[in-house]
């Protein structure tokens, strides 16, 4: 695995690695031309190709959109045909290519702040390369988007629950289907109601729920238990729903129970 994910200055790092079979300065058109990007590139791109030149991207769903913030960027490195970076919204994005025997090799070195996002973001980026090695003239197979979020999530530690600092838990898990599909999943055959018992998807083993206190299907969902109080938000997040489930008062014998029975939400999800 080429992947990895780490902390720098208070942001995200994910870092990836491709072996190409091709020159660096025919990976540089393709990683750096509006016409070859547009195989294999998550956007539209337009470049203006020198040291603080502007970058636009667009989505063919919505090429008439204003540009923003999250639509432009700047090139902050520029040294061709070996590195290119540019800013994309908050996000920076940063090529090399170093050339080899056989070819070059691709670097890719992503730094931003949706920590919980990093599956999403290393499976999309993973299947891009794919595109990409297609553009250059590879035979690459087809992959599974999702199951390349859930390795990811795997090897990333994203499925982890922890506690906060007040003996409380906090957890955000992105899924790979929409929010309405994950509360179908949750509720069941039951209703959830103000003043009812919460639907048992909702339960983690071993906690006895109070009444639902609060409803907006399909956001959110808050009951007491003896020692405070659970809360599950549901908003869209990269490719799917992202779940943020919180339980305050003393949570650290539920960690457990909650990883389980999220990963057994995820599965069942992706079903």
């Amino acid at each position: 695995m080429t992947e990895t994910l780490s902390s720098e200055n208070g942001r995200t790092v994910l870092r990836m690695r491709r072996e190409l079979r091709h020159p660096a300065e025919k990976v540089w058109r393709a990683i750096t031309e509006p016409g070859q990007l547009a195989g294999w590139f998550p956007a539209a791109v337009e470049l203006d190709l020198r040291l603080d030149g502007a970058v636009r991207f667009t989505f063919e769903h919505d090429p008439g959109a204003p540009v923003d913030e999250q639509s432009s960027g700047v090139i902050r490195a520029y040294e061709p045909p070996h590195l290119i970076e540019y800013t994309w919204g908050v996000e920076v994005l940063r090529w090399e290519l170093q050339p080899t025997e056989d070819g070059c090799t691709l670097h890719l070195t992503a730094t931003y702040d949706d920590r919980a996002g990093s599956a999403s973001f290393a499976g999309g980026w993973s299947l891009c390369f794919d595109a990409l090695r297609r553009v250059l003239g590879d035979s690459v197979p087809e992959r599974d988007c999702r199951e390349l979020h859930e390795h990811f999530v795997k090897v990333f530690g994203l499925d982890q629950v922890t506690l906060t600092d007040d003996g409380g838990l906090r957890f955000e898990r992105q899924l790979v289907h929409p929010k309405e599909a994950v509360w179908e999943l949750l509720t069941g055959a039951e209703a959830a109601s103000v003043g009812s018992p919460p639907p048992a998807g909702f339960v983690a083993k071993g906690i006895d729920p109070g009444p639902v206190g609060e409803v907006e299907a399909p956001l959110r969902l808050t009951y007491g238990w003896s020692g405070g109080e659970v809360t599950w938000a549901l908003r869209d997040g990269n490719g799917g729903a992202r779940l943020v489930l919180t339980q305050t008062g003393p949570a650290a014998d539920y960690l457990t129970a909650w990883h389980d029975l999220i990963e057994t939400l995820a599965v069942a999800a992706d079903l």
